[in-house]
């Protein structure tokens, strides 16, 4: 009866000392999944922000033009315009 209450202290002990180290670990390893995760939302904030400024220079021809009564520019020529940004 004595062993089984030191065996039973014994396990109570391993789980109060081992699970605030798992805990710990598991912590750490959230972070650094954040951390992955934040790497990997910057290209989409990269693309978010490239599309934003896209369509605010759609907007700024768009309203350019209409102030000047002109014709709206092709699309092909906007998509000749864009290319030649990216190069």
């Amino acid at each position: 009866m004595k062993s089984s209450k030191l065996l039973v202290l014994a396990a109570v002990a391993a789980a109060v000392v081992a699970v605030p180290l798992v805990m710990a670990q598991n912590a750490d390893k959230g972070r650094a999944g954040e951390t992955a995760q934040g790497a990997q939302s910057a290209p989409v904030d990269k693309a978010q922000s490239e599309a934003e400024q896209k369509a605010k220079r759609r907007a700024a021809a768009a309203a350019q033009d209409k102030a000047q009564g002109g014709q709206q520019a092709e699309p092909r020529e906007e998509e000749e315009e864009e290319a030649r940004r990216r190069r």
